[in-house]
């Protein structure tokens, strides 16, 4: 029973080091729509005519994005070292854990792409970084290419004044009211070279609920518990 309740405990332990994941909802207003044909002539528009992104210039977006907090370090690219501060890229070339997800309230345009598809997921944190003019920067950037598409998301939130962060390590989590500004950005390039890309400020960012069912490692903890109820009866016995 002993070695049993070991074993379990162990289980236990090692479920409540898993990986976390933080997951937020966010708000903007478009405030930017920007067409090129062909990777030239950027023009700005009012409301795109592109087919997949017929949104408009003032039109409410809510969306979500989740980061694993225990995403690697970059293996293909890392910045270069700062004069000042550190600035760090993560991805996991393996498994897509980063999600970002956005509903444009009027166009009806969801940015969801398929189960399946291949996502580049980065996380850079930024911390007094010279590039960033000693400040602070957390983004995430995805990018997909799907039917001769192309697709790409961003989500930045900056400290111009460097006291957000005191390392480049991932954030626990994202405190809204200590940055300086946030940002959310979408494009999408059709397989005729057509690009179209819309970005407005963050107006909002909550934390997303935990989901009500529990974690495995709580059953995990929850079955190690009862065990050593049971081994304390028969110790008793």
């Amino acid at each position: 029973m002993k070695k049993l309740l070991g074993f379990f405990c162990g289980m236990a332990l090692l479920g409540a080091a898993e990986a976390k994941v933080v997951t937020y909802d966010f708000t903007i207003t478009v405030q930017h729509i920007t067409e090129m044909d062909h990777g030239a002539n950027p023009v700005y528009v009012q409301s795109s005519t592109r087919p997949g992104a017929l949104v408009s210039v003032g039109e409410q977006v809510h969306g979500t994005f989740s980061f694993n907090t225990e995403t690697p370090l970059s293996v293909v690219y890392q910045p270069p070292v700062q004069a000042n501060g550190t600035w760090l890229l993560y991805s996991d070339s393996v498994n897509y854990k980063n999600p970002i997800d956005a509903v444009f309230q009027n166009s009806g345009l969801h940015t969801t792409l398929p189960a399946g598809v291949k996502v580049n997921s980065t996380v850079q944190v930024a911390d007094n970084a010279t590039t960033f003019h000693n400040g602070d920067v957390f983004s995430l950037i995805n990018s997909a290419s799907y039917k001769g598409e192309i697709f790409t998301h961003n989500i930045e939130l900056g400290d111009s004044t460097g006291a957000v962060f005191n390392s480049a390590a991932i954030p626990q989590a994202l405190n809204f009211s200590q940055f300086n500004y946030g940002s959310y950005g979408f494009s999408r390039m059709s397989v005729d070279g057509l690009w179209v890309e819309v970005d407005g400020d963050i107006s909002s960012l909550t934390l997303s609920p935990a989901p009500a069912v529990p974690e495995p490692s709580t059953y995990l903890m929850l079955g190690a518990g009862v065990l050593l109820l049971a081994w304390r009866r028969k110790a008793r016995a």
